[in-house]
């Protein structure tokens, strides 16, 4: 499906199902939920752009689907950039805070719950946090802890 056929109209936030997959979007009571929980830098930034809420609906609709991130279609963004970007969320910890919000809606929650230990499980060792995430989301000191 190309995103002239994409099954969202047009002006509507969401990634698109394709290949009998469902389509994916974030309405208005789950994306404030959302942003409600995201870091201070990081939620000013996802209230005065698109891009954010367009990122975290592509990045459920992997979660939820679970398909490849090169199935992502290309209106999402580059596919890499969505998975670098998902990375140092798992990362700094923002996912974390991210499920926290959407606990009430199992659907999203439990499967990007997955989809993060999944990710964690697949690293040796687990960076709690960065020192610049540090700054953004107030976390506490680097730590290396042994995953497995």
């Amino acid at each position: 499906m190309t995103c002239v056929e994409r099954s969202i109209p047009q002006g509507q936030h969401g990634v698109p199902g394709g290949l009998g997959l469902p389509a994916i979007a974030l309405d208005d009571p789950r994306w404030q939920r959302i942003v409600a929980s995201l870091p201070p830098l990081i939620r000013a930034r996802a209230i005065n752009n698109s891009r954010t809420r367009r990122f975290l609906e592509a990045v459920v609709w992997i979660a939820v689907t679970q398909q490849p991130w090169g199935r992502l279609e290309t209106h999402c963004g580059a596919w890499h950039s969505i998975y670098v970007r998902f990375t140092r969320w798992a990362q700094d910890g923002i996912w974390d805070q991210v499920i926290a919000s959407l606990q009430a809606y199992p659907d999203m929650a439990l499967p990007l719950q997955q989809l993060v230990e999944a990710y964690r499980a697949s690293r040796p060792y687990r960076r709690t946090a960065s020192p610049a995430a540090r700054e953004r989301v107030g976390a506490a000191p680097l730590e290396l802890a042994a995953m497995g």
